[in-house]
């Protein structure tokens, strides 16, 4: 009657051990899902979305300063190309927030302000094409205002909003993935302390000390629980890596990218309204703030010492500072390039204002449409970028093999405890029978 009794009772630790194995796979796909694909996915459009704002308004500015053939719609051909890319970018938003994003009334709030940005924008267009350069100044002026109390707080918003929900549905997801490890542990003991018990009883029942169908069960379990353990584990680490460290500087470079747009637009700002030189001096300086500051000491020291080989130096702040000292490593060295090209760009913009302040506008100005500069600190940190998410995907690819088929071994491992722990109990009930 016991050994009928343990026949059917096996059936309770490894249902019990395959169940919590399954659920830490399906946690833990949950997570990766959130992580890799479907919150990082709004934070990418919301980043499009503001690298195309500030596109944008660069483009006008320098359309204004070339002097840009209008179309029959009273607008450069390039700004209409751009226009479509933004458009773009904002359905595929909108397609995302379906999904839960929280940005739904943000976007409502671009597409409203977009229609008086690009009435203003056409206002400068047709200004300076009849030759009222102070009426195209002004309509410009009012666009930029637009742009950067509006258009682009709004895109930041977007950014955080996704972020947010990134970072809540990561922390949830991990405390459910590691309350389901413990399960699994848990587990695991149960079904190996069952196989153990069901073996001492068979051995002082039956005064053999070993049943070999019940000791290969028990190898069986002991191997796959730690196996789905260190699987789990190891995922885990990869998903880490790949939020916490690779992620960050993956959105803090693209954040950048769009933040160097906007210094550059500053400075076409300044050469096209140098009545207005005072404000788009200033907004330049808050602009490239973000990208690099020291604490102490003069910035162009510290960026010319960066360009020698030194470290980013300790309390440096800004975006390209953060990237460059994402993680442990102080040296690394594709993000430290992008901190040498800003420091590039930022010498040859004290030199094209020593030229107006030279009253050599047209060297200034020529300067300003050469960009080559800009094109290097652009390049640089789109390259650090891409490194970057190669990293992230490298990481999350790692984190879907450590885990991919677990489930289906959970279930062959099952049946395999549990077909031989039948068979070593059966044979002894055969023996007790006989």
């Amino acid at each position: 009657m016991l050994l009928r009794v343990g026949i059917a009772l096996t059936l309770l630790p490894v249902a019990f051990f395959t169940t919590a194995v399954q659920l830490g796979v399906a946690r833990n796909d949950d997570t990766l899902r959130t992580v890799a694909r479907d919150a990082t996915e709004g934070i990418t459009v919301a980043q499009a979305i503001k690298l195309s704002l500030s596109e944008l308004d660069e483009l006008v500015v320098r359309d204004l300063l070339d002097d840009t053939p209008l179309g029959a719609n009273g607008y450069p051909s390039n700004y209409d190309q751009k226009r479509s890319e933004l458009h773009d970018n904002l359905v595929r938003a909108a397609v995302d927030s379906s999904q839960g994003a929280a940005y739904l009334q943000p976007l409502t709030n671009i597409e409203y302000a977009l229609g008086h940005y690009h009435t203003l924008a056409k206002e400068a267009f047709a200004a300076d094409a009849r030759g009222d350069h102070r009426a195209a100044a002004d309509a410009y002026q009012q666009a930029n205002v637009v742009m950067e109390a509006t258009l682009l707080s709004e895109a930041d918003f977007i950014d955080k909003a996704n972020t947010y929900v990134l970072n809540e549905a990561y922390d949830r997801q991990q405390a459910r993935a590691d309350s389901t490890v413990g399960l699994i542990g848990l587990s695991w003991v149960v079904l190996i302390g069952f196989l153990v018990l069901a073996q001492l009883l068979v051995a002082r029942m039956f005064r053999r000390l070993i049943n070999p169908p019940l000791l290969v069960a028990t190898v069986i379990a002991v191997l796959a629980g730690g196996f789905a353990l260190a699987r789990l584990d190891s995922s885990a680490g990869h998903l880490t890596a790949a939020r916490e460290q690779a992620f960050d500087s993956v959105q803090v470079l693209a954040r950048a990218r769009a933040t160097v747009v906007s210094a550059r637009q500053a400075q076409g700002h300044l050469l096209f309204d140098p009545d207005r030189g005072a404000e788009s001096e200033e907004q330049y300086q808050l602009i490239t703030e973000e990208l690099f500051r020291v604490q102490d000491g003069d910035r162009a020291v510290a960026l010319a010492q960066v360009s020698q080989g030194a470290n980013v130096p300790d309390g440096a702040g800004g975006m390209l500072a953060q990237a460059a000292v994402a993680g442990s490593d102080r040296r690394d060295e594709m993000a430290r390039r992008t901190v040498v090209a800003l420091g590039s760009f930022l010498a040859a913009d004290r030199g094209m204002r020593q030229m107006l302040d030279y009253r050599q506008p047209d060297l200034a100005i020529e300067q300003y449409r050469r960009g080559l500069t800009f094109s290097q600190l652009t390049s640089t940190v789109e390259e650090a970028q891409a490194e970057k998410q190669a990293i992230f995907d490298g990481h999350a690819r790692r984190a879907a093999e450590a885990t991919a088929r677990l489930d289906r071994i959970a279930l062959a491992t099952a049946a395999a405890v549990l077909a031989l722990a039948g068979l070593g109990l059966y044979v002894r009930l055969r023996e007790y029978g006989t």
